[in-house]
């Protein structure tokens, strides 16, 4: 059974890594700066997924424009044997974490091959597409959060 749930970097950076850079990471990234937020899909007790979000401007306004607060989606990855649904999850699950924290707006950088997850999540592809040096063709995604209710807590 697939569960997404908050996670630690630790938890989840093995993944991201083993996915998005399997030659090690790009010179600079240093990971993440405080205030992200970590999400991972388990199945088993097995980290299989995982993705960020944190606060960072949309920089792209001539592209699309936003009033609201804007969040990266940032190191989207899923094990090369599990995915089909574990993606489309991990999107869900960081949305409703925009909306808990009053996200307006998420954005991403995202591979050409994923763009069909991201489409059929509905986010909206804008902008050409680019080349992200050391890792491919690019273009940036963009979803608006709605609020959502939140679950009733019990006393």
């Amino acid at each position: 059974m697939l569960i997404v749930r908050p996670a630690s970097l630790s938890e989840v950076r093995d993944v991201q890594l083993r996915v998005l850079r399997p030659d090690g990471p790009l010179p600079g990234d240093t990971g993440f700066p405080p205030g992200w937020h970590h999400l991972a899909a388990i199945v088993d007790g097995e980290v299989i997924g995982a993705c960020s979000i944190g606060p960072t401007p949309w920089p792209r306004p001539d592209l699309a424009e936003t009033d609201q607060p804007t969040w990266q989606l940032r190191s989207m990855a899923v094990l090369p044997d599990h995915r089909g649904g574990v993606g489309t999850a991990l999107l869900a699950a960081a949305e409703d974490l925009a909306a808990e924290l009053a996200v307006g707006c998420l954005w991403a950088t995202a591979r050409v091959r994923a763009l069909g997850l991201y489409r059929r999540s509905g986010w909206v592809v804008v902008g050409p597409e680019w080349d992200k040096p050391g890792v491919g063709p690019h273009r940036y995604v963009i979803r608006r959060i709605s609020a959502r209710p939140q679950p009733l807590r019990r006393a």
